[in-house]
């Protein structure tokens, strides 16, 4: 089977470069004496590609209750290592993931696009977010100090 990915993938960081995004993905709820609240896996960093949408894609988001910025972004997804990068998933009882770009602001995984993890990508739909969990700043506030100590 051929991988077009594979052909294509050198030209792309020529005509958009890729960035490199804080991934800190939701592992579904813990119950704690009747209190439900999010959990979330450590953060990871993974190299992505932020676009905006095209037209067909935001129609599709009208049913979905997102507000604001909006974009796609194409996340490396090397499934061998966790979870496929996904917004809610209610099968797995999961919630959606959130990223953080170069600049801190935060961006909501709302739903997964299109799914290429064979070629280790997923498509996923972004919005940007005022806030965030204190859980998930608490994570990657804890991830930035742990790679800026060691970086020398």
């Amino acid at each position: 089977m051929i991988n077009l990915h594979d052909i294509v993938r050198p030209v792309i960081p020529i005509l958009h470069p890729d960035e490199t995004v804080l991934l800190v993905q939701n592992t579904g709820n813990e119950n704690v004496r009747g209190m439900v609240t999010p959990t979330w896996a450590a953060p990871q960093a993974v190299i992505a590609q932020i676009q905006s949408m095209g037209a067909d894609e935001l129609k599709a988001q009208t049913d979905v209750s997102v507000a604001g910025e909006q974009r796609k972004a194409w996340l490396y997804s090397d499934t061998a290592a966790g979870l496929t990068p996904d917004g809610i998933n209610r099968p797995l009882a999961r919630g959606g993931d959130l990223i953080r770009r170069a600049d801190g602001s935060w961006w909501y995984v709302s739903g997964l696009i299109e799914d290429f993890t064979a070629s280790k990508w997923v498509s996923v739909h972004i919005a940007e977010q005022i806030t965030v969990p204190q859980a998930v700043q608490d994570l990657a506030d804890e991830w930035d100090k742990k790679h800026t100590e060691a970086t020398p």
